[in-house]
């Protein structure tokens, strides 16, 4: 018998799996792993924060479809906690891997002990202790099954330090190499339902079709694409689903975030809903009305039982990986004769009147509008750039503005709020996408959770060009507290000059005061090619988000 250690089944495990990116922190518990890794073709990515290595591996997960890697020790494992709670919402599958005291000691007072897979329970999928070092490759394969099947999502593992070093059997990988327990495949949907889901769709007059992050995470860009055309209804796209088909296809509706685009605000008239991988959460009023009609007909299709009827009934609740259910979709409108009807027109036009009310807000004038910003920054990307968009108000003028033309090259901020993820976010998109530039549009108050990423960008050559815009506010808070209550409390800032600590970390920094100043701070960021920022200062300005915010509480749905 040949032996090896636990850290090399663990590396050897990962491998397997195609796993050739981590993040993390170093710390003692995991310092035998990080020593043995090193040596291996793994490219290693420490962060400055394990919530923000999280970040990064969420981002990157998501973008290229694969699991993502966090390691971290002990304190280094609270840490990564809110970033876990992140990815339950962005159904992000990490991969997170703690260290711990040796297994002997456990329980005993160890040194930074804590229960580690306790408080992971409730932020993840799953979460476990390795329970010898000849199992670890079991574990592995069990996370790694568990965030990707179903609905996407983070796991926890944790690995005594003493499992790390201990000497194992070479073959004890063997057994659970990914050609012997493979991953779950796709679930197809029911063949009844599938018939009865088209009937109900050739029926509608105005139908409507979101696709969220369950579309996301198995939907084939191509299989959409023909399901669409086959039956010319119009779809809207989020979350991980954006550009599934082009914004600029003639069936793509755009952003389906509700308050970001008015041809999505007139789902109150639709008479059949199709949702693709969308929960039905507060951010559609729960299936209610509004937003839906009362008589709206809703087809659910999602991966996990949970969510079908979780809210609101469904007319229609087929439970399968959203990739083979559109096949299956697809094949059956095949069957039937289809007409583009007026309604289709129809949206189109209210979206084409609503992006030129965008436009016409662009206006070269001091303090800029954010308008003005976004369309500056258009100039410089194009399909294939990653872009991160984080924060309140001013990023909402770009997420309502920016055409997505490419699938998996967008990131915002999940269901679940948490700002200041962007930065990291970013270097995971940078990460995922080397040969591109990713690009980063954040609020003064968001990238104050995670600046010192910066000295990280610097130290893995990720060149992200971060355009910040500072109106000395956290954005929607204020504009919400003085449309509530006439004055702010705790949602003022400081003008601080964030490219000056972008420069002194190392990266390039532009202050633009004036819309003039603009377009060449950001020519001389991108052409830099080093991690830049460049701080725009704008106007405070309400968003659409803001303004319906303001409505609903108010009690106003208008």
């Amino acid at each position: 018998m040949t032996t090896t250690t636990g850290s090399h089944l663990l590396i050897k495990a990962l491998r397997a799996e195609g796993v050739d990116t981590v993040f993390g922190i170093a710390g003692d518990h995991f310092l035998h792993l990080l020593d043995v890794m090193i040596d291996e073709p793994i490219r290693m990515i420490d962060t400055r924060h394990e919530q923000a290595a999280v970040h990064a591996a969420d981002a990157y997960s998501r973008l290229l479809g694969r699991p993502g890697v966090v390691l971290s020790t002990t304190p280094g494992h609270a840490n990564a906690i809110p970033g876990l709670a992140n990815a339950m919402h962005s159904e992000a599958p990490v991969i997170n891997i703690a260290g711990s005291a040796d297994s002997a000691n456990l329980g005993r007072g160890a040194m930074q002990e804590f229960d580690q897979v306790g408080v992971a329970a409730p932020v993840t999928k799953g979460a476990w202790q390795v329970t010898s070092p000849e199992r670890i490759p079991e574990y592995v394969a069990l996370a790694i099954r568990t965030a990707m099947a179903g609905r996407r999502g983070p796991v926890h593992l944790t690995v005594p330090h003493d499992f790390q070093s201990a000497e194992v059997d070479s073959d004890a990988a063997l057994r659970y190499m990914p050609s012997e327990y493979s991953n779950p495949r796709l679930v197809a949907g029911n063949a009844e339902q599938i018939e009865q889901a088209i009937q109900l769709l050739h029926s509608a007059k105005r139908p409507m079709i979101f696709a969220g992050a369950g579309a996301g995470a198995t939907a084939d860009p191509r299989e959409l694409s023909r399901f669409v055309e086959t039956t010319r209804l119009p779809l809207f796209t989020e979350d991980s689903a954006r550009a599934l088909i082009p914004d600029s296809h003639q069936y793509g509706m755009g952003f389906g975030y509700l308050p970001l685009n008015k041809a999505a605000q007139r789902i109150g008239e639709a008479d059949v809903v199709l949702l693709l991988g969308r929960k039905l959460d507060y951010m559609l009023g729960f299936g209610g009305n509004p937003p839906f009609h009362p008589r709206a007909g809703r087809i659910m299709v999602d991966p996990s039982p949970a969510e079908i009827g979780r809210a609101r009934a469904a007319a229609i609740g087929i439970l399968g990986d959203v990739g083979p259910v559109l096949t299956q979709l697809a094949d059956a409108a095949a069957k039937r004769k289809w007409t583009e009807t007026p309604w289709v027109q129809s949206l189109r036009d209210t979206r084409a009147a609503h992006q030129r009310e965008l436009n016409e807000l662009a206006v070269e004038k001091d303090p800029m509008h954010p308008m003005f910003v976004s369309r500056t920054l258009q100039e410089f990307v194009d399909a294939d750039t990653p872009m991160t968009f984080d924060g309140g108000d001013y990023c909402h003028f770009f997420r309502a503005s920016f055409k997505a033309e490419k699938p998996r090259r967008w990131l915002y901020v999940s269901s679940f709020g948490m700002i200041g993820v962007g930065l990291p976010y970013a270097l995971g998109a940078q990460a995922a996408f080397p040969d591109k530039r990713s690009v980063l549009v954040v609020g003064d108050g968001s990238v104050g959770f995670n600046a010192m990423e910066f000295d990280t960008a610097l130290r893995h050559n990720l060149p992200v060009v971060a355009v910040l815009g500072n109106n000395g506010i956290w954005g929607i808070d204020w504009q919400i507290q003085r449309g509530l209550f006439g004055r702010t409390v705790w949602t003022d800032l400081l003008p601080t000059r964030y490219d000056l600590v972008a420069k002194g970390l190392g990266a390039h920094g532009e202050h633009v005061t004036t819309a003039a100043e603009l377009e060449p701070a950001l020519k001389r960021a991108f052409d830099s090619r080093r991690p830049a920022l460049v701080n725009v200062e704008i106007d405070q300005i309400i968003s659409p988000v803001a303004e319906a915010a303001i409505s609903r509480k108010l009690g106003s749905h208008s």
